[in-house]
């Protein structure tokens, strides 16, 4: 099965109207960071804007890895995205949380944190945890860390920050991936953190400076833009998708100009306004193709990319897709969405399957004996083969059987414990709030 979103020729002209875009508007940026980066030749800065040289943007795009490797505690849940396959993560960064048995939201906690992750830990179809919500009872300068702690205790998958803010917070989430790397309890790369351009255009100067202190670590950045058509970008698909490529590139260059061969993973998340009032649309039905689009630019350019799923993102074949958990705009943790999204991600991965079509698949001479006018109830064809129909087990609005199973999950799963010494030692770095609050 394949789906085109996009012809060679449209990508082709996006990519160049990109670049046209980065060359004569720019993007603004902090004043240091556009120096250093006019420097070394990736552009020029007037003012607060940072020209991009579509040259520069080319020796970054070169720099950049062709695979990243995200790694786990559990060495069988290491992910590597090299274009081979499209791996699911859960949905974040919400603040608030809906339990199984209630009806209105609450601000998330910390043990939030931790049921998400176990939860994630025990649906197969997620590969990598992304963290789902904050810590809202967690005092701000420790949050990120006792998430990070966290999400590490209760999920032997990769973990996946997005809320890592400033240099500082930064700073301290690589120190404690070099204690489990340093220990050997992860082999690779054991955290990566999802950066986000400030739409329109416009680089978040904490944000990018956290972006540069992990890929000087040697952690894997998501470079992402998160454009909102008709509010932050154009109000046409194609303007959306021009001006979320721009941006992706726009931060990848900076860190590959900074730190040439850090991991990188080029990511868009454009949806669209509402236009009645404004807020974020995830429903809009041009949502699909937008995902699609935006994975076949970022395979186009030969880094790993990240999209939005969904069947048609799936066909397109990003190296990782975002897989659920999220409700009303993705501002709610539900526990019982997460089962009801990993059994739709089970659904389009099986429905963007190419079925096999071998002699044995055809079927012809089941066929001839059977028809015509029989049946293939008794065929032993039909006995080997039934068990790999599948079977749904839980529908879309079946929200009793999703919030069962999410009990029976979270009542039951168990997660290796990290090894003591190595558990002290994070906890310790994760209870000293960064120097910048100390002082």
């Amino acid at each position: 099965m394949s789906f085109e979103a996009l012809s060679a020729e449209e990508r082709a002209r996006i990519h160049a109207a990109a670049l046209a875009l980065l060359e004569e508007t720019g993007v603004k940026a902090p004043p240091a960071l556009g120096r250093r980066l006019a420097e070394a030749g990736a552009g020029e800065m007037a003012g607060d804007r940072l020209r991009l040289a579509p040259a520069g943007v080319a020796r970054a795009l070169q720099a950049a890895p062709r695979s990243v490797r995200l790694g786990a505690r559990d060495a069988a849940r290491e992910v590597l995205l090299d274009g081979r396959r499209t791996w699911a993560a859960t949905d974040g960064c919400a603040a608030k949380v809906r339990d199984l048995d209630a009806e209105s939201p609450r601000p998330s906690t910390l043990a939030d944190v931790a049921r998400s992750a176990r939860l994630a830990d025990a649906l197969p179809e997620f590969d990598v945890y992304w963290s789902m919500v904050s810590a809202q009872d967690v005092p701000r300068e420790r949050r990120v860390a006792a998430g990070y702690l966290t999400a590490l205790r209760n999920t032997a998958k990769h973990v996946q920050m997005i809320d890592v803010a400033r240099s500082l917070e930064a700073e301290q989430v690589a120190s404690m991936a070099r204690v489990l790397t340093d220990a050997g309890v992860v082999e690779g790369p054991a955290v990566s953190a999802l950066v986000s351009v400030v739409s329109p255009l416009r680089l978040d100067p904490d944000g990018t400076e956290a972006a540069l202190v992990l890929a000087g670590a040697g952690l894997p950045v998501v470079c992402c833009s998160m454009t909102i058509a008709g509010v932050t970008a154009p109000a046409t698909p194609a303007g959306n998708v021009l001006q979320a490529h721009a941006e992706s590139l726009a931060l990848i260059t900076v860190l590959q100009t900074v730190h040439p061969g850090a991991p990188v993973i080029y990511c868009s998340f454009a949806s669209y306004a509402d236009p009645r009032t404004g807020a974020t649309n995830y429903d809009d039905p041009r949502a699909p193709w937008t995902a699609a689009a935006v994975a076949e630019l970022g395979r186009g350019l030969g880094v790993p990319c990240f999209s939005s799923g969904g069947l048609l993102s799936l066909l397109a074949g990003p190296d990782l897709v975002s897989g659920g958990g999220l409700v009303e705009t993705s501002t709610v943790l539900a526990y019982e969405q997460m089962v009801l999204d990993a059994a739709s991600l089970r659904e389009c991965r099986q429905a963007a399957l190419r079925p096999a079509l071998d002699d044995d698949a055809l079927a012809v001479d089941v066929i001839r004996d059977a028809a015509p006018g029989g049946h293939f109830l008794t065929r032993p064809h039909t006995l080997k083969h039934m068990k790999s129909l599948g079977l749904r087990r839980i529908g879309a609005d079946d929200r009793g059987r999703a919030a069962q199973e999410a009990r029976r999950l979270l009542a039951s799963h168990e997660v290796p414990p990290l090894p003591a010494r190595v558990d002290a030692a994070l906890a310790e770095l994760a209870e000293q709030p960064p120097r910048e609050a100390q002082a």
